[in-house]
């Protein structure tokens, strides 16, 4: 009786601080963590902008707006969780160059933007209507949008509301469902399936965002495209695997693209091949460009 006394209690122990540590993780996965911006960089053209515009829903969000002279031609460079802005400098100037106005912004509950809650890009979708709307009153007609793992996952779940005067997307890094990102995470960080280690995580993410998991399923909306995509991942990478971004490809209509960079991790891959992610990302586009 002693030993299953001992045993009883320490069952619900056990559960006591699973609930209490699936609260503070989902609190803190779904909370804002803002970030210091700084200035706008040195190397940036002269005439960049630090903006204050709203999302579809009213939310102020902050970033900068980079025009680009004689040019109708814009494109929206979207970061991943728990990042800002800043995440997606290096690859300013190579659009620049090649002719587009640029309008990086962080985030809803990120950097120097309002709200309170962050939903690995299910309600961030009315961040990315909300650019588009500031480069639209800004003269500028024709779009693309770049994001990376919840930026990828933000373009991919707005597929449904986004117009044709966007051209071309590109999805680096981006999971394929929400329940697929939170299982990789609680196997490397836990040792244990997601369905296990998440059993409490998961309803109170949801009962905090007010919506279901499955609702975040970026796979889901992607086939809903109307321009050329190009879907970008790592060999190596332990949060998005190879196959997960396999399957986002596949479930893409055409024209579509695909590249599987060797060795490269959940990483900037801006930063892990350079050379060639630029000669990649601007081919893509310039060939999305003669579809118009």
């Amino acid at each position: 009786m002693r030993i299953l006394k001992w045993s009883l209690i320490g069952l619900v122990v056990a559960l006591v601080c699973d609930a209490v540590g699936s609260a503070f993780f989902a609190w803190a996965l779904t909370s804002p963590p803002h970030r210091t911006i700084g200035a706008v960089p040195a190397d940036f053209p002269t005439n960049t902008q630090s903006i204050i515009f709203p999302a579809r829903d009213g939310l102020k969000l902050s970033g900068w707006f980079v025009p680009c002279e004689n040019s109708t031609k814009a494109v929206v460079l979207l970061h991943g969780h728990a990042g800002s802005r800043r995440q997606m400098l290096a690859r300013v100037m190579p659009f620049h160059d090649a002719g587009y106005a640029i309008l990086l912004y962080d985030a809803r509950g990120h950097g120097l933007s309002e709200g309170n809650k962050v939903s690995a890009g299910y309600f961030e979708t009315a961040d990315l209507l909300g650019a588009l709307d500031y480069l639209r009153s800004h003269d500028l007609k024709e779009f693309g949008c770049l994001g990376e793992s919840q930026g990828g996952a933000t373009i991919l779940l707005a597929a449904e509301k986004l117009p044709p005067d966007v051209r071309w997307a590109i999805i680096e890094s981006t999971y394929p469902t929400m329940r697929d990102a939170l299982d990789r995470r609680f196997r490397r960080y836990t040792l244990l399936p997601g369905w296990l280690a998440g059993a409490m995580f998961m309803p109170f993410a949801e009962r905090r965002l007010g919506l279901s998991i499955d609702q975040i399923s970026p796979i889901s909306h992607i086939e809903n495209l109307r321009c050329p995509v190009f879907v970008l991942g790592g060999t190596d990478d332990l949060h998005t695997l190879p196959q997960s971004t396999q399957a986002i490809f596949a479930a893409a209509k055409a024209p579509k693209e695909l590249w599987l960079v060797s060795g490269a991790a959940h990483v900037d891959l801006y930063g892990f091949a350079q050379q060639e992610y630029i000669r990649r990302i601007l081919a893509f586009v310039a060939k999305a460009e003669t579809k118009r």
